[in-house]
């Protein structure tokens, strides 16, 4: 007999503030922002409830937050206090949940399906869960239980700032119905306004309509759509609890070494690209995005230069880099960085870290040439499955290797 699924969403509104405001309990009712910079074209990356109140939200100018807000409190990322608080909620995650997944920015997935003889019903599972977290880490998330991810995610954002609730399992679609279709994962802009155009504000509207009339209004993300307004989700949740700690600790990492020692040239861009390829491809099978890239480039001399890129917060990838194209880029251009001096390298190290689970919420009107790229790594990465690494890839990356040699790789890592 099949066992009824039982998800729990935890969602953090505002993961970095709260954060802030548990580090430091002056900042409580006081209005602050995280940015990670100054100036006019900064922006605001993370609010406190108290500057949301008065008219501050992510992705505000912070000069106009500052007009807003005389007394704004502005203060910089903390990623180390980020990783801390959770390494906190994993903590008890695994406490409980067999498989959990965290996406590092304030939400978690917990399956709870099949613990019952361990920690009772789900909902008093989920209440020792919230409590613990309020012990350890002095935060009251919104949570909920439902049979899905998807009917759990909307619940959460139903109630937040915090709050707690159970969806029944069989009554998914009648709890979405009367919903506003902004809870819905995936709406993005272009969704939001044909949905406006017809007239349709809640979920319920979405998922009276026929398959013909869903494709007819939203293209052939319609099924799809009106799917999910059903609470239909089979989505699982990511076992990536052991692999993204060890992962974590010892990253990827990917040498090449030359032949020849090397200035420039396509030679260079060539093998970078070849180990964006090879890191890449392992990460994808791993279900992770690296939302930082590292170089190191070793000169002949036996000194060494290093360079960081971050990833941005996009609507589809949420700030992580997960197409060879874009790890390439990125380093590629902390290559141009931090390759300043004249003389020849060496060797290249790749190294693809802070890797999350690739459980981000994609827009269901992705832009078109970002969908076409999906699709051909996709493609890409079934014949390096099928036939080997290495077995097809970029006409540089052919031409570096005819120059300077069979190229050598470390592979991924073990933790210590």
């Amino acid at each position: 007999m099949t066992k009824e699924r039982a998800i729990t969403h935890l969602n953090i509104i505002g993961f970095k503030a709260t954060v802030a405001a548990v580090k430091d309990k002056s900042l409580k009712d006081r209005p602050f922002v995280i940015a990670g910079a100054t100036g006019d074209r900064s922006l605001a990356l993370d609010c406190s409830p108290e500057a949301v109140r008065q008219g501050v939200t992510p992705g505000t100018a912070l000069a106009l937050a500052e007009r807003k807000i005389s007394d704004l409190i502005i203060l910089p990322p903390d990623p180390a206090s980020y990783e801390l608080m959770n390494k906190e909620l994993e903590k008890v995650a695994k406490r409980y949940a067999p498989l959990w997944e965290n996406d590092r920015q304030g939400n978690l997935y917990l399956d709870l399906t099949g613990t019952s003889s361990l920690f009772g019903r789900s909902v008093d599972c989920t209440s020792r869960i919230l409590r613990d977290i309020l012990e350890q880490a002095d935060i009251r998330p919104a949570a909920a239980v439902a049979s899905n991810k998807l009917v759990s995610k909307v619940a959460t954002r139903s109630i937040r700032p915090m709050g707690f609730m159970q969806v029944l399992n069989g009554t998914e679609a009648d709890f979405l119905s009367h919903q506003d279709i902004h809870l819905l994962p995936g709406m993005g802009a272009k969704l939001m306004k044909t949905a406006a155009v017809v007239g349709i504000r809640e979920i319920g509207e979405i998922a009276c309509l026929s398959e013909g009339s869903a494709v007819s209004l939203f293209g052939k993300h319609g099924v799809m759509l009106r799917n999910m307004a059903l609470g239909i989700d089979n989505s699982p949740v990511l076992d990536v609890n052991g692999k993204q700690r060890i992962l974590q600790q010892a990253d990827f990492c990917d040498s090449k070494e030359s032949r020849e020692d090397v200035i420039y040239g396509s030679a260079v861009q060539g093998a970078i690209l070849s180990l964006a390829e090879h890191g890449g491809l392992e990460m994808r099978r791993n279900k992770l995005g690296a939302t930082v890239i590292n170089l190191t480039v070793n000169y002949a001399d036996g000194m060494s230069a290093e360079g960081t890129e971050k990833g941005k917060l996009t609507s589809s990838r949420c700030g992580s880099f997960v197409l060879d194209k874009d790890i390439g880029n990125a380093a590629y251009r902390i290559f141009k960085k931090v390759a300043v001096r004249r003389i020849r390298i060496r060797s290249l190290g790749l190294s693809l870290e802070s890797l999350v689970p690739l459980g981000y919420e994609v827009d269901l009107f992705e832009p078109e040439n970002e969908e076409k790229e999906r699709h051909l790594q996709e493609a890409v990465d079934i014949i390096q499955n099928k036939f080997g690494v290495g077995k097809i890839t970029r006409g540089i990356v052919l031409a570096a290797l005819n120059n300077n040699g069979k190229k050598k790789s470390a592979g991924l890592l073990n933790a210590n």
